[in-house]
């Protein structure tokens, strides 16, 4: 049987559309009709679309109206949280700032407190001191001062200090030529009357010292309060002025024993003196091997290791730099690196570094990485590498900066970007070789250049010394 579908064009839901809106021409629609007649689906499809409009916009538009409204409301009901647990936030922390202020007044009342019942314990009782004290003339003695007064015929007289004594608790010790006196030593002395005045005072007030001024029996009360003040801090600056001068004393007895030293012992002090043996190891490329000084003794590694070996005979520089290295060579042994890159070099490497148990461990790798068409994030990652091993052995590392180098304009730059990424990465760790050797665009300065445009010359690892033995010390 004869199939009546089989030239029959298939119809889109669009072309539908257009049909019922009357978008399409006579003969259009004469074909799409006459197409339903043989298309029972077609037809189906026809009347299904007849029965609804065409065009389904405004259904769409409330729709999405709807929907919006729907999850504005969401979000207010999650603003409305957030400030909840915000205000909730606030008020902790208030009343915990609160809680902290008000203990810590507490803690401050409590020590005043306690530094004046420490001063209350030390000095005696003025209050009884003043009430033992004879009336001035003219004036009648009260109840007390008399008692006072007579009782105190009774008591065995005490002498006096004299002037310049130290307190009884030094008596027995070595008096020292340079001491210096106590406060009393420097007062004037006092006329035979004033002095009887004053010894019938310090007898009536238990703990009380003679003063040695002159002075009226009537201005003594306020005089002898200021003395009962006084007399703790005059114990403790005899004690304080007898330290300094036997401090002061022993300064002067090693300065001439110094003096006295022979040329041998001068240097065998200044041996023991000296900082401890420094064991350095150098990872790099050629520039930390020696290339570009016309003499080995010029490069910075051979001046470093001279200056260390004259402070200190046993200090050690070892020099693990190859040239031609990149920051591939010098990882670790267990890191894998990736396809058609250099594998870590154990002979030259970090880990060959890290098993001579060095003090510090320097890293000079200029540029070779960027000439080489690495990407600074391998340059960077690979030297992360370097200063994160060093790091887990508690080893001091420093890093030098990138160094100028004559060549495209390209590399410059990037050369330049990795410098300045070694000094964020590294504050406190970088070496500078960058300024005062290169020219703005990158390059290196003629006086510096070796005549490679690749390498620094003498002056120029005269220079890169300088600045590493800036950082080591």
């Amino acid at each position: 049987m004869p199939d009546n579908h089989a030239h029959n064009k298939p119809v889109s839901p669009e072309l539908i559309r257009r049909y019922l809106a009357g978008e399409l021409d006579d003969k259009a629609m004469h074909a799409l009709e006459k197409q339903a007649l043989d298309d029972p689906f077609l037809a189906a499809a026809l009347e299904g679309y007849t029965a609804h409009e065409p065009d389904q916009s405004a259904h769409l538009a409330d729709l999405q109206n709807r929907l919006e409204q729907r999850v504005n409301r969401e979000k207010g009901k999650v603003r409305l949280l957030y400030y909840r647990w915000a205000s909730a936030a606030a008020i902790l922390l208030v009343l915990g700032l609160s809680f902290l202020w008000i203990n810590h007044l507490e803690l401050t009342r409590q020590k005043d407190i306690a530094k004046v019942t420490t001063t209350e314990s030390t000095a005696p009782n003025i209050q009884d001191s003043t009430a033992a004290l004879p009336p001035a003339a003219g004036e009648p003695a009260s109840g007390k001062q008399a008692a006072a007064s007579s009782g105190s015929t009774a008591v065995a007289k005490k002498p006096a200090p004299a002037a310049g004594t130290p307190p009884p608790a030094l008596a027995g010790a070595p008096a020292k030529k340079d001491a210096v006196q106590p406060p009393n030593a420097l007062l004037p002395e006092k006329s035979e009357k004033e002095a009887g005045e004053a010894a019938a005072i310090v007898q009536a007030t238990p703990g009380l010292r003679a003063t040695t001024a002159p002075r009226a029996a009537r201005t003594m009360r306020t005089d002898t309060v200021a003395a009962l003040q006084d007399n703790a801090g005059q114990y403790q600056g005899y004690y304080n002025n007898s330290n300094a001068a036997a401090r002061a004393d022993d300064v002067r007895k090693r300065v001439m024993v110094a003096k006295e030293r022979t040329p041998e012992e001068k240097l065998k002090a200044t041996t023991l003196l000296a900082p401890a043996a420094r064991n350095v190891v150098v990872l790099g490329s050629s520039t930390a091997e020696g290339v570009g000084p016309k003499s080995k003794d010029s490069t910075w590694v051979s001046l470093l290791r001279k200056y260390l070996q004259e402070k200190n005979p046993q200090a050690t520089v070892t020099n693990l730099a190859k040239g031609g290295f990149t920051s591939y060579r010098i990882l670790p042994d267990d890191v894998h690196t990736p396809f058609l890159k250099p594998d870590p070099d154990r002979e030259h490497n970090i880990t060959k570094a890290l098993a001579l148990h060095p003090d510090v461990i320097i890293i000079n790798m200029p540029s070779n990485d960027i000439t080489a068409g690495y990407s600074l994030k391998e340059y960077q990652r690979n030297l992360d590498a370097v200063m994160e091993a060093a790091r887990r052995q508690h080893v001091t590392c420093y890093i030098t900066t990138t160094q100028p180098r004559n060549t495209d304009a390209d590399k410059r730059k990037e050369l330049l970007q990795m410098r300045d990424y070694i000094i964020r990465r590294y504050p406190n760790s970088y070496i500078d070789c960058w300024e005062g050797l290169s020219t703005p665009d990158g390059s290196i300065i003629p006086k510096y250049n070796s005549g490679d445009g690749v390498h620094l010359n003498g002056l120029g690892h005269q220079l890169m010394f300088e600045r590493i033995k800036a950082k080591i010390n």
